[in-house]
């Protein structure tokens, strides 16, 4: 991801064909989960949104969006803010975050918090009638598993909370996702989006400007309210900047 500050917006540059990165095209479908798609050999559509998931700090020094003064102290060591980190200080550079939005979200990040979503949910287990088909044949029984999530929906935008198990602990993880609408990503070429395959590599562009700033509000307080973890993060950032 790379940034590029102007007077009175941010433009950010992201990859469309990394489906295993952290930004991939999505498509909703009604009454299911959305869909990842291969748009190298798909189609993109009107309704396909970029997912992002999106980071607040990193240890690499080489990252495009590091901001090397805000430090945050782990038990692993020292990682630098990113990515949102560098959203939130640009955007109060060009008195895009003005200051009673900027203390707002202080506010949050340092009001305490014991618990916060990750810590408070639970991925349930539910079954129900057992169709015939080729598992239940053999003796294997039909389950799902219900995972909260939340979102927060704006006209050119959405943030995602998603819960999700620990892959090498105990317990569950949330993690943030910011979707971004293809019909409002601007790509790098001169053919539309919308309608053909991606191209080798490709990317697009998505402006943050007075109408959709609420995006990095959003994305904080979902990080505030996700976890201690991160909430602990946030307040040590807003410390730092």
């Amino acid at each position: 991801m790379h940034y590029t500050t102007f007077s009175d917006r941010i433009e950010i540059t992201l990859p469309i064909t990394t489906p295993t990165g952290k930004v991939s095209v999505k498509r909703l479908v009604p009454g299911h989960a959305p869909e990842p798609v291969a748009c190298r050999t798909a189609s993109m559509a009107d309704g396909d949104y970029l997912e992002w998931q999106i980071s607040y700090d990193t240890d690499s020094l080489q990252d495009p969006s590091v901001l090397r003064d805000v430090i945050l102290n782990k038990p692993k060591g020292g990682r630098y803010g990113c990515e949102l980190v560098r959203l939130v200080v640009e955007a109060c550079k060009i008195d895009l975050l003005q200051d009673d939005a900027f203390e707002r979200l202080r506010g949050i990040a340092f009001s305490p918090l014991q618990h916060g979503i990750e810590e408070t949910e639970q991925i349930i287990r539910e079954s129900g009638p057992q169709p015939e088909n080729l598992a239940t044949k053999y003796g294997f029984s039909r389950h799902r598993l219900l995972v909260p999530n939340y979102l927060r929906d704006a006209k050119t935008y959405s943030v995602e909370i998603k819960i999700a198990h620990k892959q090498r602990a105990v317990g569950n993880q949330a993690m943030i996702f910011v979707h971004l609408p293809l019909r409002h990503c601007v790509p790098l070429s001169d053919s539309p989006l919308l309608g053909r395959c991606a191209q080798k590599l490709e990317k697009v562009s998505y402006v943050i400007d007075s109408k959709n700033v609420s995006i990095i509000s959003d994305t904080v307080i979902a990080f505030s309210l996700a976890s201690s973890r991160h909430h602990s993060d946030m307040e040590a950032i807003f410390r730092c900047i």
